[in-house]
């Protein structure tokens, strides 16, 4: 199987869905049901979606998320500098 990561135009709107459920949860939860729906249904589509597209579209929400996760929590990227400060030498 091959996961396939910003295909289509649809891309960048999960990765600002993705961002936005950081601050509004719920985001998240509406997010993973379209996304389950649009998988199981030819919902719209000439063809259904394959399962690498489906993680994929999951994969872009997550960046998203872990993104803004990041640059709201100072902590976080302070430990990120350590790692890639540890890592580097």
């Amino acid at each position: 199987m091959r996961i396939i990561v910003f295909d289509d135009e649809k891309s960048l709107a999960h990765l600002g869905l993705g961002i936005l459920s950081v601050m509004w949860p719920w985001i998240w939860i509406v997010f993973t049901i379209y996304e389950v729906v649009e998988f199981c249904y030819r919902w719209r589509k000439k063809r259904r979606e394959k399962i690498g597209e489906f993680i994929g579209d999951l994969v872009e929400f997550l960046v998203g998320a872990g993104v803004a996760g990041m640059l709201l929590c100072p902590s976080s990227i302070s430990g990120i500098a350590g790692i890639v400060v540890g890592v580097l030498g």
